[in-house]
């Protein structure tokens, strides 16, 4: 008897409180349209322990531009680059041919927000990587976010 009085009452505060759980922006929403860069963090860690590189940029600029049928386009300083992607649920693959002074930018992304209004994207990736700085190359795991701001 206890056990279906908890149950309805479980039940009840679901039909009550469901509807104001989250906030229409915080859905998921379709990764396909135009984003625009707003900001980029990363840093290389060797052997698990930090680098002592990091990279802040709070003024990232790329526009990235998700087209039905798998074409991605990066727009940079007025240069394009196409590409393709996939996305199989929390992940978003690409492929494509531009890469910035420090990393390749194709590879899988783990997708930590997806709204109507904002796209954010985690990257782990083993490679050499060169400290912009110092000039010294360093081998490890580049941990990266980027954030996006969708455009109309």
């Amino acid at each position: 008897m206890t056990v279906k009085i908890l149950i309805s009452v479980l039940f009840s505060a679901l039909l009550v409180f469901g509807p104001f759980g989250c906030d229409e922006d915080e859905k998921t929403a379709s990764i396909e349209g135009s984003w625009q860069g707003k900001k980029a963090e990363g840093k290389v860690l060797v052997f698990g322990v930090p680098s002592g590189f990091e990279e802040e940029d709070n003024n990232l600029k790329p526009l990235l531009e998700f087209e039905e049928g798998g074409v991605v386009t990066l727009t940079q300083g007025g240069v394009r680059s196409h590409g393709t992607w996939v996305q199989d649920g929390e992940k978003l693959t690409m492929s494509l041919t531009f890469n910035t002074n420090f990393v390749d930018l194709s590879g899988t992304y783990d997708i930590q927000t997806l709204t109507d209004s904002k796209l954010v994207l985690y990257l782990e990736k083993e490679g050499i990587y060169e400290d912009p700085d110092t000039g010294i190359a360093i081998e490890g795991m580049l941990k990266a976010t980027v954030s996006f701001d969708k455009q109309d």
